[in-house]
């Protein structure tokens, strides 16, 4: 307990010094408004995360698709995102540990993510020790794969912290505050000199992903939340994230919240379904004509004959695929290494006179041709593994909102 006195000089000393500190930026380093409120908004958030971490746990979904546009840290493998990770975390547990409180707690996930991420491991070493013929850069590859654990690590390190239904709800509408944030900046944003819009992610399908993911997530929610106000906000984030991956033009991510949202529905609403199965099927009265154009482009007659050939786009898709399946077929079980097609697909498709992308644009595809057979199948146990988790929460849960939050995920 301070006292009054103390609490007020105290305060007064943190304010000179943010305010010479402001003038120090301002006038002797010459630096921009900008820079300086970004300084301070970014000092201030780092006190408070590790202060208060459960608040800064509340900061993942927010931040997550905001990552391009947060500050580039000078470190190999960490970004923004990964550094706040790992400060909340390590806030966390340093105050569990030391009030003898157990920090981790068992998860269903845990025996997949963790034989996925040492297969993919033992692939690096894999494509380390025994090179294929082409280019292959164990390095870069060490990196991505510890990208790919801090992803993974978000899983334990919620399911630590988070604890009963207010920690959820406060997670799952933390999720959508983030969905909301990319909306806005997709539609004012627009669509690129492409005619996709990009929003704060800068690739398109990824953009759609995320939208049709958090969108069916947040339909789900629809029918979790009591308040009438909560509904409507649902409501109108679904909505939007629909708009968002129309103006993606991601085919995928189309027909994914699609299929998505009929799930949702089936398992919430016989009418909510109904309606959704007339919006599909009227679906060519209102869907805008760039999004028919882009779904009616895939192929084209060729000249008066009958016959059809793809554009460039799919082309060069089929093409990947092809040279995929033949470097799969060259190392079935094994793979080429974690991280590799970056370079082996371009070197590939040139020797077999192909055009081709720069990614596998298959994530099935991907994983065979890196981890190998045995990889893939990590990968699709990891995600039953996911798939049973849900149904079991749904049958679980006490609470409505528990039920669809199960649903959505």
């Amino acid at each position: 307990a301070l006292s009054g006195p103390f609490l007020i000089a105290g305060a007064s000393l943190v304010a000179l010094i943010a305010v010479i500190g402001f003038a120090v930026l301002d006038y002797g380093l010459a630096q921009e408004s900008h820079r300086i409120v970004k300084l301070l908004a970014g000092g201030l958030a780092v006190l408070t995360i590790v202060s208060l971490p459960h608040f800064g746990l509340l900061l993942f979904p927010v931040a997550l698709p905001l990552l391009y546009m947060l500050p580039k840290l000078p470190i190999p493998g960490v970004n923004t995102l990964n550094g706040l990770v790992m400060s909340v975390f390590l806030s966390f547990a340093l105050g569990r540990a030391l009030t003898r409180q157990r920090v981790f707690r068992g998860g269903k996930l845990m025996a997949p993510i963790g034989l996925f991420l040492l297969l993919c491991g033992l692939a690096v070493m894999r494509g380390a020790a025994f090179p294929t013929g082409f280019t292959y850069e164990p390095g870069q590859a060490g990196i991505e794969l510890f990208r790919t654990a801090m992803s993974f690590s978000v899983y334990p390190i919620v399911l630590a912290m988070a604890r009963g239904l207010d920690a959820r709800r406060r997670i799952a509408w933390a999720i959508l505050l983030g969905l909301a944030i990319e909306i806005g900046f997709t539609l004012a944003m627009g669509r690129d000199f492409r005619g996709r819009a990009v929003g704060t992610i800068g690739q398109s399908n990824e953009l759609g992903t995320y939208l049709a993911m958090f969108g069916a997530l947040s339909l789900a929610l629809v029918f979790g939340v009591r308040a009438w106000w909560g509904r409507l906000a649902l409501v109108a984030l679904t909505a939007g994230a629909t708009i968002g991956v129309f103006m993606s033009v991601s085919r995928g991510a189309i027909v994914s919240l699609a299929l998505a949202t009929l799930l949702v529905a089936a398992r919430s609403s016989r009418l909510m379904l109904g309606l959704i199965v007339v919006a599909l099927l009227t679906s060519p009265l209102w869907t805008p004509d760039y999004v028919k154009e882009r779904l009616a482009s895939t192929q084209s007659e060729v000249g008066d004959t009958d016959e059809v050939m793809l554009d460039a786009g799919a082309q060069s898709r089929m093409n990947t695929w092809q040279t995929l399946m033949t470097i799969i077929q060259e190392h079935p079980l094994d793979g080429v290494g974690f991280d590799a097609l970056g370079y082996l697909l371009p070197e590939a498709g040139e020797e077999l006179g192909l055009r081709v992308k720069d990614s596998s644009h298959n994530t099935y595809l991907r994983m065979l041709a890196e981890l190998g057979l045995f990889g893939l199948l990590a990968l699709l146990w990891l995600m039953w593994r996911c798939a049973r988790l849900c149904e079991a929460a749904r049958h679980a849960a006490r609470e409505r909102f528990d039920s669809q939050l199960a649903v959505g995920a």
